[in-house]
């Protein structure tokens, strides 16, 4: 890959409240040896207030967001940053894509040092894989998810929730109705026999580690792949989650 290959945009909540996402995100590209530009100055998408009320200025920050990337592939972690982009006219990979089909999870695997032996919930909410058109797999069953936590040595259980809304996109709106969904989803992944819920999305995280309940607790998808990768347990941003994460979910097992 050349120098200017990758743009990585964080949108606004990886700055914030969902750090440990860009902080492991970024491990995750130096390990694997991508080349990439972090656009930290680049304007939040708006992808929730911002398209409520002025369609016209979301498409002109998406268009700036392009701009800034000047060129390289223009890669976001956020599936919500990653629809209202697509929606704005941008060539835009979701970081789960990229992961799973740019570098490819038997790359992935290869590279690893550690495995991650854990029954885990793959979560993969309702803005990467709709419209179909913008899905970054199957919207109907989609596994790249499941192939990159599968590369890490975890066993990925199957449960009902799994392709349904946070409740983010609607907590303005319906802010009860949101934290149901948020709890909902973690119900149905611990009555799976799950031991956490990994996370493709700042928004999806944030709704179900500070609303869902804390009947498991939610990972990004970037913390595991980090830690297989060799990123130290204490570099994974494990204490500023909301629910607390269980160290023995990094921890050797026999």
């Amino acid at each position: 890959m050349s120098k200017a290959e990758v743009a990585y945009y964080p949108g606004c909540s990886a700055l914030t409240t969902e750090r440990p996402y860009l902080k492991t995100a970024e491990a995750v590209l130096k390990r694997l040896g991508v080349p990439y530009r972090l656009l930290e100055d680049a304007p939040c998408c708006g992808t929730i207030e911002l398209e409520m009320v002025d369609r016209e200025a979301s498409r002109r920050v998406s268009e700036i967001v392009a701009e800034a990337a000047g060129g390289a592939t223009l890669v976001t972690g956020c599936s919500g940053c990653y629809g209202t982009l697509r929606r704005g006219g941008v060539e835009v990979r979701h970081l789960v894509k990229f992961l799973g089909r740019d570098i490819g999870a038997e790359e992935i695997a290869k590279r690893a040092i550690r495995g991650w032996p854990v029954k885990v919930a793959p979560y993969y909410g309702c803005q990467a894989l709709r419209p179909r058109e913008q899905a970054i797999d199957d919207p109907e069953d989609p596994q790249i998810l499941e192939e990159l936590l599968a590369a890490i040595g975890a066993e990925p259980v199957d449960f009902r929730m799994r392709l349904k809304c946070c409740g983010g996109p609607i907590f303005l709106r319906r802010p009860e109705r949101a934290r149901q969904l948020a709890k909902s989803v973690l119900e149905s992944a611990s009555l799976a026999g799950a031991e956490c819920v990994v996370t493709i999305c700042n928004l999806c995280h944030f709704m179900l580690d500070f609303y869902g309940g804390g009947a498991l607790p939610v990972l990004h998808v970037t913390q595991p792949i980090a830690y297989a990768l060799g990123e130290p347990m204490e570099s994974l941003g494990l204490e500023d989650h909301f629910t607390p994460v269980h160290r023995r979910l990094f921890q050797p097992r026999p």
